[in-house]
């Protein structure tokens, strides 16, 4: 298994966790916190997921399917990224 495979398999299994965290946790602003996370780990897992695409064949077909993926993981990327940052920030404000 190549590397970036198992980094997808990594960011795949933190996207599960920050998924249960996110249906087991029961207050707001912490089940806000895990879902942003999970769209962060959600993103990195399409981008890997479609860079290893274009990676292992280099056919057309592939080679579109993965930038569409990378397309998706990059857009999750920066959405979960603003959320986490956003959320942190309220959170930081009520803990103070």
């Amino acid at each position: 298994m190549n590397s970036i495979a198992t980094i997808v398999l990594i960011s795949f299994l933190f996207f599960l966790f920050y998924v249960t965290k996110f249906f087991f946790t029961s207050e707001l602003l912490t089940k806000k916190i895990a879902g942003s996370r999970a769209r962060l780990t959600f993103g990195l897992f399409l981008l890997l997921y479609g860079v290893n695409q274009i990676i292992a064949k280099l056919e057309l077909v592939t080679i579109c399917v993965g930038v569409v993926f990378i397309i998706f993981g990059l857009a999750n990327l920066y959405r979960g990224y603003m959320q986490n940052k956003h959320y942190k920030a309220i959170e930081n404000k009520q803990t103070v």
